[in-house]
C-alpha cells in the first residue's frame, strides 16, 4: 500500500472514530438540572457523557430489555466455556 493510499485510509478510521465513543466502564454517574452525567476514561484523560433524562426515560425500556438479553447471550456463552474447560480436565 501506497504512502498516500495509507493517509487516506487512517482519514476514514479517524473520522470514523470521532462519530463513535465506546465507554468500556464509568468510574462516576450523577445527576443534575435533568441531565445525567457519566465520567469515564483514564485518570489522565477523563471524559464525561452528558444525557437528557427526558430523553433517556424514552428510551430507558429499550436499553433495559437489550442490556439484559444481551447479558445472558454471554453468561450462557461463559458459562459453556467454563463447561468444556471442565470437560477437558
Amino acid at each position: 500500500m501506497k504512502m498516500k493510499d495509507k493517509i487516506t485510509d487512517l482519514e476514514k478510521q479517524l473520522e470514523s472514530a470521532k462519530r463513535h465513543t465506546y465507554i468500556h466502564d464509568s468510574h462516576t454517574i450523577s445527576v443534575s438540572d435533568g441531565e445525567l452525567y457519566v465520567g469515564y476514561g483514564d485518570y489522565d484523560d477523563n471524559k464525561t457523557l452528558v444525557w437528557n433524562v427526558d430523553d433517556l426515560f424514552n428510551d430507558l425500556d429499550f436499553i433495559v430489555t437489550k442490556v439484559t438479553e444481551e447479558k445472558s447471550r454471554l453468561y450462557k456463552w461463559r458459562l459453556n466455556r467454563i463447561k468444556d474447560s471442565i470437560k477437558e480436565l
